[in-house]
């Protein structure tokens, strides 16, 4: 009976020995997965921010080329009663 019990708590000293390192490196596996995600975040939210500000690039040259082509007129604004398909 003896063996028998000191043969259980070896197995299960052995179980408990082997969970402890386990966590170790899952803990540091978790810790270093943690600091990447937050590295990836800060990469993210420049990304957002640079995205943003070409974005409003963009609407300031569409805007801009808008105003040029109305600007372009050969002897003057088009009439007020214009009509592009006036043989119909």
């Amino acid at each position: 009976m003896k063996k028998i019990r000191q043969s259980i708590n070896l197995v299960l000293s052995a179980i408990i020995v082997a969970l402890g390192f386990g966590s170790c490196v899952s803990q540091k596996t978790y810790k270093a997965a943690q600091e990447e995600i937050g590295v990836l975040k800060a990469e993210n939210g420049a990304l957002k921010a640079e995205n943003a500000n070409l974005q409003q690039e963009i609407s300031k040259i569409r805007d801009y080329q808008k105003r040029t082509e109305e600007r372009r007129v050969v002897y003057g604004p088009r009439p007020t009663n214009y009509n592009e398909n006036i043989n119909k």
